[in-house]
């Protein structure tokens, strides 16, 4: 036999289709819950997690959000979701939508008064975490809000409810699942 075929009989099974028995990836560690933090550019927070079953979980989130151009002035959001992790084939990305209740306050701070508006309406998010260790997590979840608008009442001189809004928080995570 010729030196040169030995390299060209080796590759056959793969210049042909053929393919050697395949082994598939271990699923990754199952986990019961997780604790981590959110931010992006005007916000932090802490986000929760407890797993019903391997597709089915409830996440809560505790957000404060200032765009620091009035001292004093910030939202802060509590975020209950059920969230549902979607199928994928790859053992280390988890996409996710969820949908819940969202309590916002935002606390004002103009012409020398103050005060809060709170409110309590639906929300939803969607979004993608990549394990990159057995027990650590990161990802981007986009959080969306049937939020309200505000406005300054010259006469009663106070902040007051103006209409309603879609509020769009995208947000990276860092998770510890334990």
């Amino acid at each position: 036999m010729k030196p040169y075929l030995l390299p060209a009989l080796a590759l056959l099974p793969y210049l042909t289709h053929a393919q050697a028995p395949t082994t598939t990836a271990p699923a990754p560690d199952s986990y019961r819950a997780a604790v981590g933090v959110l931010g992006s550019y005007r916000t932090a927070g802490l986000l929760g997690e407890v797993r019903a079953t391997r597709r089915l979980g409830l996440k809560l989130a505790a957000v404060r959000q200032s765009d620091g151009t009035v001292a004093g002035e910030y939202s802060a959001a509590g975020i209950g979701q059920l969230t549902y992790f979607l199928p994928s084939r790859l053992p280390w990305l988890e996409p996710t939508v969820g949908l819940g209740g969202i309590y916002s306050a935002y606390h004002w701070q103009q012409r020398g008064g103050h005060g809060t508006l709170q409110d309590l309406n639906v929300g939803g998010s969607f979004g993608a975490n990549v394990r990159f260790h057995r027990r650590l997590r990161t990802g981007l979840l986009v959080f969306g809000a049937n939020g309200f608008r505000a406005g300054y009442d010259e006469a009663a001189g106070t902040m007051r409810k103006t209409g309603r809004r879609l509020l769009v928080l995208p947000a990276l995570t860092l998770e510890v699942l334990l």
